[in-house]
């Protein structure tokens, strides 16, 4: 069993199943990117999202301090994208991961989901991690397909749905 906060803190979160994005960015030096699980939707008027990275890696302060950002939600098929982008040594933005480089601009991964482009409004230091706020300009809309999740320190696929209709659209029991 886990002994301190901190321990209990992620073994708590490790219970929790998010969706899984890439935050990709052009530097001077290449391109960068990480793989979160910490995108949430922020605003509508004016589209504004967050995500967190963490200040002690590499990839962190190279995105918090691009010009622009894209954040591309990740599909199931995308599951080996995730992975390498998660692991400090795997080979990143390669062609067979689906990558385009366009100079001066993000990083574009092609077949996500939903891609996300933008500058940066806030970067709040957080703990460990930067609490990121990224105004978003562009949203590419990808191909309908099944969503990659996160959880308990795995990927998994989202399986059949629970309900038969859309959030919102469930309709109340009719009284006999």
């Amino acid at each position: 069993m886990s002994d301190t906060l901190t321990d209990q803190f992620k073994a708590g979160f490790r219970r929790y199943p998010t969706g899984v994005a890439v935050v990709a960015a052009s530097t001077e030096t290449g391109p960068v990117g990480a793989t979160v699980s910490s995108v949430a939707s922020v605003s509508a008027n004016p589209p504004m999202l967050s995500f967190s990275v963490s200040r002690s890696g590499r990839s962190g302060p190279a995105l918090t301090g691009s010009d622009r950002i894209a954040v591309h939600v990740l599909t199931e098929s995308q599951a080996q994208v995730a992975a390498a982008f998660a692991d400090r040594t795997a080979p990143r933005f390669t062609v067979a991961q689906r990558w385009t480089l366009p100079q001066g601009e993000p990083p574009i991964l092609d077949g996500a989901a939903a891609s996300f482009y933008g500058r940066i409004a806030r970067v709040i230091p957080a703990g460990e991690a930067w609490l990121v706020l990224l105004e978003v300009d562009a949203i590419e809309l990808g191909e309908t397909a099944e969503p990659l999740l996160h959880h308990d320190r795995r990927y998994w696929s989202l399986g059949p749905a629970v309900s038969p209709l859309p959030l919102g659209r469930i309709l109340p029991e009719k009284a006999s």
